[in-house]
């Protein structure tokens, strides 16, 4: 373990992290400032899709009007489906279970089922998509289009595969990182310039967010 992870400054954000996440037991696990951030922008008309099912799915089918959540490990998907049996907004929800096993890869490989799930949503048809969970680098050029104008795209533990600000280096990875993780990676960030981004940090972990434009205001 990195002799960073016991330095002060860590321990009172993991402490605070950690205490915030008690507080708030039915939270998703994703920043502070994210969490006050969605909780004031979704709407119960809303259309969303998520990668990593668990809390988050039940608090954002509390919010919007309906999610499609995918789970790759098939004993947290069992978990969640009980979680969700026992809540009022089970209707709400399309838990899915795909199996995946593929790591992160510099260059493309063929569309694999777990990111393939945003193919069955038209363009321009979803009003937010969470990417927090497995092969996220292929679930976010695939779920790029999908998103509405005035829409959120969030990646959770984005201090992983985009630049971060953290010069000392206090995360979870213990790194500063200045440049996209590989060129897939530099390859989103270049979409993404045009959309308006929010960072949101606890210390340890980042949650960006960013907002699609409206291309019409451009022609």
């Amino acid at each position: 373990m990195n002799i960073r992870t016991f330095r002060p400054p860590y321990l009172l954000r993991r402490f605070q992290q950690i205490r915030f996440e008690k507080a708030h037991p039915g939270m998703p696990w994703l920043t502070q400032s994210a969490v006050l951030l969605l909780d004031s922008y979704l709407k119960d008309t809303d259309i969303g899709l998520e990668w990593g099912a668990g809390r988050s799915s039940l608090w954002f089918a509390d919010k919007v009007k309906h999610l499609t959540s995918v789970e790759n490990n098939k004993a947290w998907h069992t978990r969640v489906a009980e979680m969700l049996d026992r809540s009022p907004v089970r209707s709400k929800v399309d838990l899915r279970f795909v199996a995946c096993e593929e790591n992160e890869c510099d260059e493309p490989k063929s569309p694999h089922p777990y990111s393939g799930v945003a193919m069955d949503f038209q363009d321009e048809s979803l009003d937010f998509a969470l990417v927090d969970g497995m092969i996220r680098i292929s679930c976010m050029e695939a779920v790029l289009d999908k998103i509405k104008p005035g829409g959120l795209l969030i990646l959770d533990n984005a201090n992983r595969y985009v630049p971060n600000p953290f010069g000392g280096g206090h995360t979870t990875i213990h790194e500063a990182r200045e440049a996209p993780r590989s060129p897939r990676w530099q390859a989103i960030i270049s979409r993404l310039e045009s959309w308006r981004a929010i960072l949101t940090s606890d210390g340890i972990w980042d949650t960006r967010f960013w907002i699609k434009p409206d291309q019409s205001s451009f022609r």
